[in-house]
């Protein structure tokens, strides 16, 4: 019983973090708790707005990675040709909305990840 308290609460923000919203407003006090889940976008519409098409396919692998992801990996996981993936990465990061990490332009253990 002890292992299971709370845990619901970190569920519904680990879920809503995989599909993209925001997170559940959280408000407790000494005698009550408020939660407030609302179906709002972490991303700005201008950044939805400049997605390319395709890209939250590869955004669902990112969120549902528990670590940054190499672009090999990304590949793997969708199913799509590396040319087709690079190009809608490059996109992404060049608008905001996922971030490369690498020490050189063609670093070969570079990662990808959400901000």
């Amino acid at each position: 019983m002890t292992q299971e308290r709370g845990e619901g609460i970190r569920r519904m923000f680990e879920e809503m973090r995989l599909v993209g919203l925001t997170d559940p407003d959280y408000h407790q006090t000494s005698g009550s708790v408020r939660l407030t889940l609302t179906a709002l976008s972490r991303m700005s519409p201008e950044q939805q707005a400049a997605l390319p098409r395709g890209a939250e396919e590869i955004l669902t692998v990112l969120r549902r990675g528990d670590h940054p992801l190499g672009t090999g990996d990304i590949v793997a996981a969708t199913g799509r040709s590396r040319p087709w993936v690079r190009a809608q990465l490059e996109e992404m990061r060049t608008s905001g909305v996922i971030r490369w990490d690498g020490k050189s332009p063609r670093d070969p253990r570079a990662t990808w990840s959400l901000p």
